[in-house]
């Protein structure tokens, strides 16, 4: 049997609100309450389906409290209920976000109508987010790339654990991509709520509560204003706690505690709030270790630890570092109108280091390598010289990308691409014998952009034509 729908009617006249449920009948479960600062306080706590709301009165009027429900991170649709005759209050309203509106006085069937299509409506909107969530986790979005033994396991493990909803502890060296994983099990779980991550390393200690639970206006100096906290900002979806093995022993108890009863409290006082969200953690450090010396807590550690993946460092990939590696030059910036290419000596240097920054160290170093590669191809001397077999030179020293010394990056970066269409306009002006609409075409430019550029270098496509 399906529930019926919870309505939250918001009136100072006990009266308008009796006539309300009356006039609406048995289908429903009410919540009454005679102000909007009330109302706010039913919504801290409670999820309703739609918000009936009077715009006149006292003290926090429906407007402002129309305001209030909008900044939730799941409003539900609010119908605003109007004894003013003036079109513009009632478009106003729609506009600040309310679903639809009354005006008093109004025909019951009227407000039968317009409450069942809100409802509808809404229906209809968690009905397509929950259809959107299936074709993402059928198709997927966040493309985790490599062929290796150890990436189709934990490919495998991720598929399996997703749609779930276990809390999953993701393990792996820094820079490995653990977020990246939490992503792809957010999308194939098919939730349908938002995806919210935090780095507990990131976050002074001072401020990791507030930043996970929320506060209330003054809780604390700076505080001027309420804020809901990643939690209830997670609710109905995902939140991802990286580098938790940093969280001070305080944050962990009130940790748990949200864990065991799905509740938050806000610093600061204020009505606890239910939130259902699908935690996530991440760390590169020794959970049981740190347990061992009473820096995590036991029962902690064994509530984010239902499922287990662990990301295997780069290190132990194979092949995989070559996939990157292209996939990455394939979304760097380059002076190269075509795609890049890794040549063998290159190639053999990327499989041959090892990687202690892992996949974040392989991605800066093909976005170096795109800048200063000559002709489309990465050479050895390209690479950062960690990777370098000793004694290989650098491209600014050896290939035509050498700098003015003590150039910064941006003029460096302006050297080097000048030269580079120098030697690449030659080239195309020999291959044409000087006929600009010929090598413009072959060039994938326009004619006259070809031509500015001829002035701009000073070089007349005439010394190229045959005598």
């Amino acid at each position: 049997m399906s529930r019926k729908p919870k309505l939250l009617v918001v009136d100072d006249e006990s009266a308008a609100r009796r006539g309300i449920v009356r006039a609406l009948g048995r289908g429903y479960e009410y919540t009454e309450c005679g102000s909007g600062t009330e109302c706010l306080d039913v919504l801290a706590g409670d999820s309703v389906d739609l918000v009936l709301l009077d715009l006149r009165m006292p003290g926090l009027d429906g407007r402002a409290t129309l305001d209030r429900i909008q900044a939730l991170p799941q409003p539900p649709p609010v119908v605003m209920v109007t004894a003013d005759s003036n079109l513009r209050t009632a478009v106003d309203a729609v506009r600040a976000g309310a679903a639809d509106f009354l005006a008093k006085p109004y025909e019951l069937e009227e407000l039968r109508w317009v409450v069942e299509r809100t409802l509808k409506n809404e229906r209809l909107q968690r009905e397509n987010q929950a259809l959107k969530a299936t074709v993402e986790r059928l198709g997927g979005k966040t493309e985790i790339v490599g062929s290796s033994p150890a990436m189709r396991q934990l490919l495998t493990e991720i598929e399996r654990v997703a749609p779930t909803g276990a809390g999953v502890l993701i393990r792996g060296e820094t820079g490995t991509g653990k977020e990246l994983v939490a992503r792809r099990v957010h999308e194939l779980s098919g939730s349908g709520g938002a995806f919210v991550a935090l780095n507990c390393a990131a976050v002074p200690e001072s401020l990791l509560e507030s930043e996970l639970f929320g506060h209330r206006k003054g809780a604390f100096t700076g505080a001027d204003r309420d804020r809901p906290g990643r939690f209830r900002e997670a609710h109905g979806g995902t939140l991802f706690l990286d580098e938790i093995g940093d969280m001070p022993a305080t944050a962990q108890a009130k940790m748990l505690r949200v864990l065991q009863d799905g509740v938050v409290e806000p610093l600061g006082g204020g009505q606890a709030v239910r939130v259902d969200v699908r935690l996530l953690a991440a760390t590169h450090r020794d959970l049981e270790k740190l347990c061992a010396e009473g820096a995590f807590r036991d029962d902690l550690y064994y509530r984010l630890r239902v499922v287990e993946l662990r990301l295997p460092p780069l290190r132990e990939r194979g092949n995989d570092v070559l996939e990157l590696a292209n996939a990455f030059l394939a979304s760097a910036d380059s002076a190269h109108p075509g795609p890049l290419e890794i040549d063998e000596a290159a190639a053999a240097a990327l499989l041959a280091h090892n990687w202690p920054g892992n996949v974040r160290e392989l991605r800066n170093a093909m976005e170096r390598a795109a800048i200063f590669q000559d002709g489309g191809r990465v050479g050895l001397g390209d690479l950062p010289a960690e990777l370098r077999p000793e004694g290989a030179p650098a491209a600014a020293s050896g290939s035509g990308l050498a700098w003015t010394p003590g150039a910064d990056f941006q003029a460096a970066k302006e050297e080097i691409v000048e030269r580079f269409e120098r030697r690449y306009i030659d080239k195309l002006l020999k291959d044409h014998r000087g006929n600009v609409s010929r090598a413009a075409e072959a060039a994938g430019v326009f004619r006259q952009s070809l031509q500015k550029k001829l002035r701009a270098l000073e070089i007349d496509p005439g010394d190229y034509r045959e005598s």
